[in-house]
């Protein structure tokens, strides 16, 4: 990609990757709170 970018915009595109690093960083960790329970009760409920 060869074009100019300002400085503004060079912030912007730095500022929203942050951004979505932080939101993939808390979806993966509510999911996997929210998962483990689930699964050791299901396994436990099989094997017993």
């Amino acid at each position: 990609m060869e074009y100019t970018v300002n400085a503004d915009i060079k912030l912007a595109m730095q500022r929203a990757h942050e951004e979505r690093g932080q939101v993939l960083k808390s979806f993966w960790a509510r999911l996997f709170r929210r998962g483990k329970p689930s699964l050791v009760s299901t396994r436990v409920s099989r094997w017993a």
